[in-house]
C-alpha cells in the first residue's frame, strides 16, 4: 500500500510504513516530515514553488551547487555516494557522515520548482532506510 502527500505542488508517494509525523516534530516551522514507526531516521521536505515571471530553468549544475552550499552551511563535510540525474526531474544527491549523524541530501527540480529533501539518522543506525528514501525521492513529481 502507498500513501500520497501533497506539499505545495510536490506530489510525494511513500510506501505504507512511511507516515507523516510532522505534527510530532518539535520546533518552529518544521518541514513536512515522513518516518517509519519502526525506523531510525526522518525524511524532510521543503519546496520552493515557481509563481510567475521568468522561468528559472534550474539546471543540474544549479542543484549540485545548492547541495554543496547546503552541506557547507550545515557543516556536513565532504559528500560520499554522490549521484546526479538529469531528466524530467533533475536530482542532485549526496550522503554525509558527521560525528553523530548520517545525512542524505537531495535537491530536485523540474526546471521551475525546487525541492530540498533530507534524511537524517544517527550514524550507524540508518540501516536500509536511505535506499527506501532514494526510492521515495525518485517518485516525487511536481504537478
Amino acid at each position: 500500500m502507498k500513501n500520497q502527500y501533497m506539499l505545495g505542488n510536490l506530489i510525494i508517494t511513500a510506501p505504507d510504513p512511511w507516515k507523516d509525523i510532522t505534527d510530532a516534530v518539535e520546533g518552529h516551522s518544521v518541514p513536512f516530515t515522513l518516518a517509519r514507526a519502526d525506523g531510525t531516521g526522518a525524511l524532510q521536505f521543503s519546496v520552493a514553488t515557481y509563481k510567475s515571471g521568468k522561468i528559472p530553468n534550474v539546471s543540474l549544475r544549479d542543484l549540485n551547487e545548492l547541495r554543496e552550499d547546503f552541506a557547507q552551511k550545515e557543516q556536513l563535510g565532504r559528500a560520499i555516494n554522490e549521484v546526479s540525474t538529469d531528466g524530467a526531474l533533475r536530482v542532485s544527491s549526496g550522503s554525509y557522515q558527521t560525528t553523530q549523524d548520517f545525512v542524505r541530501v537531495w535537491y530536485c527540480s523540474d526546471g521551475k520548482n525546487i525541492a530540498l529533501i533530507t534524511y537524517t539518522a544517527s550514524r550507524g543506525k540508518e540501516d536500509h532506510e536511505p535506499d527506501e528514501c532514494d526510492a521515495i525521492v525518485a517518485g516525487v513529481r511536481f504537478s
